[in-house]
């Protein structure tokens, strides 16, 4: 399996977004900040020509299990989930947090905790593109 998820949409990139805002708080996540990539890039001069948001979601009972494990892995919370066009289609995606957490750390029981989040970022984007 790839260290990402991601998964094409039929849905216009505002539309998913929508839905992304709705599922996340609906499976007991919080979204702690969002991005416009394309936006920022144009406010310094770069532009980009696809649409690329960022959104920084957490579950605060689990970050704090994590973080009470091996604080290092602040590096890498809270997850990320990024809606974006590619050649006109939308794009909805993370990098897996089974993949990066756990080549980072070695602390105990990490995949108890890390398994759960995982699937339920992969429903949140699930329930985003259709």
């Amino acid at each position: 399996m790839s260290d990402l998820y991601i998964i094409d949409s039929s849905l216009g990139i505002d539309e998913v977004i929508d839905k992304l805002k709705e599922a996340v708080p609906n499976n007991q996540f919080g979204i702690l900040h969002s991005y416009d990539i394309k936006q920022t890039l144009a406010g310094k001069g770069h532009e980009l020509t696809e649409e690329c948001h960022v959104f920084e979601v957490c579950n605060p009972k689990v970050a704090k299990d994590i973080l009470e494990k091996d604080m290092n892995l602040a590096t890498v919370l809270p997850c990320r989930i990024s809606v974006y066009t590619q050649d006109g289609a939308t794009k909805v995606g993370l990098a897996l947090p089974s993949k990066h957490i756990t080549q980072l750390s070695d602390a105990d029981e990490l995949s108890s905790l890390i398994d759960p989040v995982e699937q339920t970022l992969i429903k949140i984007i699930d329930q985003s593109v259709v």
